[in-house]
């Protein structure tokens, strides 16, 4: 079942909206007056009434009217009360475009000029005429309904879905005059229709009756007098939460009314009063009528000065059955996400960047209005009279398997019910289930986990269900663990992606890198000396290898590797090594480049190089010239040295040289 509540609504010429005290006070409650028409002019009150001429319903065959003025007029009001009257006449419809009808008749309600929620509702009214074909009511819709008048505030709901239930406090037809109805309509069952007989049979509704209902938000009574005739319980009922208005009319044949006697010139039904009343602990009354004292309400909130809980409540303030202002839009925003962007999916959120091609408002045949206001510079989401909302995405279908939760924030104030159905192609959808909390952000992260059957790989399509009005901000799917990136959206994440730079649209294969696509490959060099990498080469420490690893995407290459050296007097190299001995090279540096070439088409060449240190050679001692060498081995310069020795030593004893 899908339940709809409404904001009440205010209408300056009138007080509309009056709000029942809970059902705890009913034990000692009187009643004082809020709402009355006592028909006590030379007219129909316009301000109080609409004539509904466009009402084409139930195979009935009248045409209503407008007319209080001619001779054949369907409304007069005299001596104190009003008289609706249905005609025999052919008559070229205006309400209906023209249609040729053979009755005319007239329908009055309320609509938007006199609108109750809760309270006692009553009538006092007889209805003249025993013949067969007739069908009078005093009965009441709810306020959102798609019918005249429509004054653009959201008058979009069809019959009887929630927020265009009705509530029958009195119909009679003359087929079956002994007994008259009382029907609570209510699309989940939680009423039903009740026939209350006449004591005297069909001869009393030719007498004047009281007909009420007391209406609280758990419990609805139907009177025929003082007595009750029907009872339902409206404690687990959400449909009726919203303000209703009253009708009264005289329809003629159709589905209930049946065949019209052919003799049957006029039929009229008599209403004395119509009169809401609201509870009060300052008397005990039990009726709602002319006599009934008016209510006390300073604040003019609808509710009376003894049951009001906030007796100061703003002009113009919505209020609860309490009279307390109660919110109808957000005061603020949802809280601010907190996730990080790498790990989020954005469908709606002004904190992240949102996915591209995304319809929040398909054409699925929804009733649902759909809008987007700023809350303070931030965009949120607003649906009105929802019954089901889609978001699509089938232009840009989401893999969310690497996430964890789907995330959302609504706020409302009516809603009853909600749900949240994620979509893949089939279509597959699981719907979870939300408690609905009231007038105040709610903020849910939903585990994909209840999201049972969807192909998590591919989703495109969320749905929303639920009544009332319903703001709603960030839709997300997030982890709160670390989301690896996928750069250039190959749908293979950078922490393994060979090839990080593909082009948008080309195919990959299990490593990132383009199917069928030569790559060029790369390649790493380092230096082993004894068994350990270096960067500077110890002469004294044996032979030097390089060795190249060659990586190449393209498995299947094969690969030529040339090698070239500078500062080496010689080298060996047997492919992925180049190997030499440190020991007969000169300089302090040596370099080796390798270009390693594949096979593929076209061939492509990666070159590498690698530049290592020696330290310096040690220097070498000066020798002194031998000019007198001989085959003796050097004497003279045993002599030499020996008579230096003694010049020093002749010097340290002073002795003069004779020149």
């Amino acid at each position: 079942m899908i339940n709809h509540t409404f904001t009440i609504r205010r209408r300056l010429t009138s007080i509309l909206f009056f709000i029942f005290i809970c059902p705890i006070h009913f034990a000692q409650a009187g009643w004082e007056l809020a709402w009355i028409d006592r028909f006590d002019g030379e007219g129909v009150n316009w301000d109080n009434w609409t004539a509904q001429i466009q009402a084409n319903f139930n195979n009935e065959v009248q045409c209503y009217t407008d007319d209080e003025s001619s001779a054949q007029r369907n409304y007069e009001v005299s001596d104190g009360t009003l008289k609706i009257i249905a005609r025999k006449q052919n008559i070229n419809c205006p309400g209906l475009n023209g249609q040729s009808r053979t009755w005319t008749s007239g329908r009055l309600n309320s609509k938007d000029k006199g609108e109750f929620l809760y309270g006692r509702i009553e009538a006092r009214i007889r209805f003249l005429e025993l013949k067969g074909g007739t069908w009078p009511a005093f009965w009441m819709l709810e306020n959102r309904i798609a019918e005249d008048p429509i004054a653009g505030d959201d008058d979009i709901v069809n019959w009887p879905n929630p927020g265009a239930g009705e509530i029958d406090i009195w119909e009679w037809y003359a087929n079956s005059g002994s007994q008259y109805i009382t029907n609570f309509f209510n699309v989940g069952g939680c009423g039903s229709e009740i026939r209350p007989n006449y004591a005297g049979g069909a001869n009393d509704v030719t007498e004047f009756h009281n007909y009420a209902i007391e209406w609280t938000p758990d419990n609805i009574k139907f009177f025929l007098d003082e007595n009750i005739v029907a009872e339902h319980d409206l404690s687990n009922c959400a449909q009726y939460e919203e303000p209703m208005f009253v009708l009264l009319n005289v329809a003629m044949g159709g589905n209930i009314g049946g065949a019209i006697n052919p003799s049957l010139e006029t039929a009229t039904m008599e209403v004395d009063y119509v009169a809401h009343c609201v509870a009060s602990t300052t008397n005990n009354l039990t009726q709602c009528n002319e006599q009934t004292p008016t209510i006390l309400d300073d604040d003019n909130d609808g509710v009376s000065n003894s049951a009001d809980q906030c007796p100061n409540t703003a002009v113009g303030e919505t209020v609860d059955i309490n009279g307390c202002s109660i919110l109808t839009a957000p005061p603020t925003n949802a809280p601010a996400p907190s996730l990080a962007p790498e790990n989020v999916i954005s469908l709606f959120s002004d904190a992240y960047t949102n996915i591209s091609g995304i319809d929040y408002n398909p054409n699925w045949g929804q009733a649902t209005d759909v809008s987007e206001i700023q809350i303070d510079g931030n965009a949120v989401l607003v649906y009105q009279g929802l019954n089901y909302q889609g978001t699509d995405f089938d232009q840009n279908h989401q893999d969310v398997s690497a996430m964890e939760f789907l995330h959302i924030d609504y706020w409302t104030h009516d809603a009853t019910t909600l749900k949240l159905y994620l979509i893949s192609p089939g279509p597959v959808e699981t719907a979870f289930t939300f408690n609905v909390e009231k007038q105040s952000w709610q903020s849910h992260s939903i585990s994909l986990n209840q999201f049972s059957g969807v192909d998590l790989t591919d989703t495109f399509q969320l749905k929303i269900e639920g009544n009332g009005t319903v703001y709603i901000d960030n839709i997300y799917f997030g982890t709160q663990s670390a989301v690896v990136a996928d750069s250039d959206n190959d749908g293979i994440n950078d922490d393994i992606d060979l090839c990080p730079n593909t082009p948008s649209g080309i195919e990959v294969d299990n490593d990132g890198c383009p199917l069928n696509v030569n790559v060029a490959p790369t390649v790493v060099l380092s230096a082993i000396q004894d068994a350990n990498a270096i960067t500077e080469i110890n002469r004294d420490g044996g032979l030097v290898t390089i060795v190249a690893e060659v990586i190449d995407t393209n498995n299947q290459d094969t690969h030529v590797l040339a090698w070239t050296a500078t500062g080496l007097p010689s080298f060996s190299e047997n492919g992925t090594e180049l190997s030499f001995s440190p020991a007969n090279i000169s300089g302090t540096s040596v370099s080796v480049t390798l270009e390693v070439t594949d096979n593929g088409s076209p061939a492509l060449s990666t070159q590498v190089s690698m530049s290592l240190t020696l330290p310096a050679l040690p220097s070498t001692p000066t020798e002194v010239p031998d000019t007198n060498a001989s085959s003796s081995g050097g004497s003279t310069n045993i002599w030499v040295i020996v008579g230096l020795l003694g010049l020093l030593f002749l010097r340290r004893l002073n002795v003069s040289h004779p020149y």
